[in-house]
């Protein structure tokens, strides 16, 4: 199946758990002590034959990397609620279900791939502090640029499709609303080292998705993991906190973004029709016209640092009457940012359904604040 026997039990658990949910085909799972070493391959590969009929994705191996990041902790459980058999990759916090891999190191990516064999790979790792690439432009490139690439030929190699995840700031946020196709004029180290990734994944794979976000919040494991959730520590410190005023921002939640990719995932599937192991290479798909090249995808409530920390000071239970709004760019020193940020997401609209003003894969911000700080405040 190529994937280990381990990863394989937890993917049929969830295809055993999705159908006696749903009432669907109504497969029981075998325990392992119903299996011999030498039937449990052919047992758990007919239960998958059986599964696939009725979902024809269950049983396609998807590999995320970046699996412990804010984005891909709910990728992988997007993921792994609709039965895809699952491998996730992570460097400095992998355990549990993820694999330690530094895809700074080809032959630790190329392990990977060969061992694995994924059909689909959402690539979520990147460095995405802005202040921190300004001054290392040797590392953005090497995380952002070089890395994507390296990610990219194995992809090419094993004709797995790949969806790269990136950023609104490869624009200059000056003549928004921004378009998939518009010209990309990134302002700092960090848009230009995501925007060079792009580049070189559509270079390598003709048949990659691009999936640009903008500033992300959700599910978090510590206050401070998103400059989002870290006004709860800016609001609570300080009784008259200085609050950008000027950058528009439209804070999109990572539980509405995997879902997307996964929905995504389940179009290409239905595209490609089987997914079959070598058909490898670097030819476009004619059948995967509207799954390659740029996509956009955020909420549509519009904020400001200031506007969020008054919402996340209502949740904690702090006064907002002395908060000062700056109405001016951020101080010389940190990484130019774009002031107007709107992307507009046609063509994920039109491949999910949806139209722009609906709520679908769109959630409230104040709500999700509401759950998402609920253990912290």
């Amino acid at each position: 199946h190529g994937c280990t026997a381990a990863e394989l039990r937890k993917a049929l658990r969830a295809v055993a758990g999705a159908q006696g949910a749903g009432g669907g085909m109504g497969l029981s799972l075998c325990t392992e002590r119903q299996h011999s070493e030498d039937s449990e391959d052919r047992s758990c590969g007919a239960l998958l034959s059986r599964a696939c009929m009725a979902d024809p994705w269950r049983g396609s191996r998807v590999l995320v990397t970046g699996a412990t990041g804010l984005l891909g902790r709910q990728v992988f459980k997007a993921f792994r609620r609709r039965g895809w058999v699952l491998r996730g990759l992570a460097l400095s916090r992998a355990s549990g279900d993820l694999l330690r891999c530094d895809l700074t190191e080809p032959k630790e990516v190329a392990h990977q791939f060969a061992a694995f064999r994924p059909h689909i790979v959402i690539h979520c790792a990147a460095e995405r502090r802005p202040d921190r690439l300004e001054a290392n432009r040797a590392y953005a490139r090497r995380i952002n640029e070089e890395v994507a690439r390296d990610i990219a030929m194995s992809c090419s190699r094993y004709g797995s499709w790949l969806v790269y995840l990136s950023t609104n700031y490869v624009f200059d946020g000056r003549a928004t609303p921004y378009a998939e196709d518009a010209t990309p004029q990134p302002l700092s180290v960090y848009g230009e080292s995501k925007l060079a990734g792009e580049r070189a994944v559509a270079a390598t794979h003709a048949d990659a998705a691009i999936v640009r976000v903008p500033l992300l919040y959700g599910p978090i494991e510590r206050v401070g993991e998103t400059s989002v959730d870290g006004l709860l520590t800016s609001v609570r410190a300080e009784r008259s906190p200085r609050l950008c005023n000027w950058q528009e921002r439209y804070p999109t939640n990572t539980e509405d973004v995997a879902a997307v990719l996964e929905a995504m995932a389940r179009a290409y599937v239905g595209r490609r029709g089987s997914l079959l192991d070598g058909d490898a290479g670097n030819e476009k798909n004619p059948a995967l016209e509207d799954l390659r090249g740029v996509f956009h995808w955020q909420a549509n409530e519009r904020h400001t640092k200031y506007s969020m920390a008054v919402i996340i000071a209502e949740i904690a239970n702090v006064d907002a009457s002395n908060f000062v709004q700056v109405d001016t760019a951020p101080p010389v020193g940190s990484a130019p940012r774009p002031q107007y940020e709107r992307m507009l997401c046609t063509r994920l609209e039109k491949l999910l359904g949806i139209s722009a003003d609906k709520s679908c894969y769109r959630s409230n911000f104040k709500e999700g604040m509401k759950r998402y700080l609920a253990p912290f405040v």
